[in-house]
Parts: structure tokens; sequence; C-alpha cells
């Protein structure tokens, strides 16, 4: 015997919410109106609808703007199987029937083909066309450019060395003066 059918969101946003499957017909939408609101920006105001069906139910979208995919498949009106991942715009909810007898083997889609890719393929140019300084010739704005930070540098290194010359020449003087002046308290005391 199957248990009563529930969609789990799987979406980071409301994940772990629920919603038990019980009644014939189930609207979802972003809209407080719907039988299932899910308060997110991709999903439509009246998105799509869950439809009993025996002991399972079908999904069937409502011409919604990001539509709905079931297993990463696009669809407008889908049966829906124990364990399916069903895509409300950007929200996945899991389609869970708690009926152990019945499984979905789900195949994920990718966009990479990796039966027809090439092997081997280089992605960089061919090494012929590398250079490690360009034969390229500057422009007279760049070549101004360069020169004149070249100028600045030269100018505040040659700022820097003044500046440690008149520091040692005033530490020497202060040394010269201060051996002048315990020279004189010396001979003052004598």
């Amino acid at each position: 015997m199957a248990g009563t059918p529930k969609l789990i969101v799987l979406s980071e946003q409301l994940r772990g919410k629920s919603f038990e499957l019980t009644k014939d017909l189930y609207t979802v939408g972003r809209s407080e109106e719907r039988d299932i609101c899910i308060k997110d920006p991709t999903i439509s105001t009246y998105h799509c609808e869950f439809i009993r069906n025996g002991d399972a139910y079908i999904l069937r979208d409502n011409n919604s703007t990001n539509g709905t995919r079931v297993n990463n498949v696009p669809v407008t009106e889908q049966a829906l199987q124990n364990s399916d991942i069903i895509q409300l715009g950007g929200v996945e909810l899991l389609y869970d029937r708690d009926d152990k007898s019945v499984t979905t083997v789900m195949r994920t889609q990718t966009g990479i083909d990796l039966e027809s890719a090439e092997v081997g393929v280089a992605t960089t140019r061919n090494m012929e066309d590398f250079e490690l300084i360009s034969s390229r010739k500057l422009t007279p704005t760049q070549m101004t450019l360069i020169g004149v930070v070249v100028l600045l540098v030269i100018a505040i290194l040659g700022l820097l060395i003044w500046i440690g010359v008149l520091l040692t020449g005033k530490s020497s003087a202060g040394t010269a003066t201060s051996t002048s002046v315990k020279q004189s308290v010396f001979s003052r005391l004598a």
C-alpha cells in the first residue's frame, strides 16, 4: 500500500518544507490564493497544478513564465513517479510517495557530451606565435608616460638620498656640539 504522496522542497530558501497531497487537485504558485504557495520570484502567480490519478499525481504546467521540469526535462504535463525531482522555475521539489516497491531510476543530464568531444585538443595558441617580449611599437603617448614615470622614480630616489644626507649631517653636527659643550664644562670645573 502506498503512503501519502508529498512534495519536499530541496531548494535552499525553504529546504525541508513539505506539502502532503491528499486532495484531488492542488494549485501551485506565488500567490496566497494557491493551495501551495511558494514565495519565490521565479515561480509564476499560478505556476502549475497537481491532479490525482489513482495512487499518484499528474503535474500540469499552467503556461508558467519560467517553466516546469521533471528530472531536468521540460514538461507541460507529466505523470509523476516516486523520487521525481520537480523544478518549478528555480525551486526544486522531491515527489515522494513513500512507496518502497516503486522507485524511479533517474539519469542526470548535463550539457557535456563526452562521447563526441575531441580529446587532446590544445587550448593555447600555437607556440610559434608566442613571444616573451612584444615586438609591437609603442605609441608616443605610451613613451611619454614611461618617461614621466622614470623621472618621478629618479626624483623620489634623489629626495630620499638628500633627506638621508641631511639627517646624517645633523647627527654628526649634534655629536660635535655635545662634545664641545662637555669640554667647556670640564674646563670650568678644573
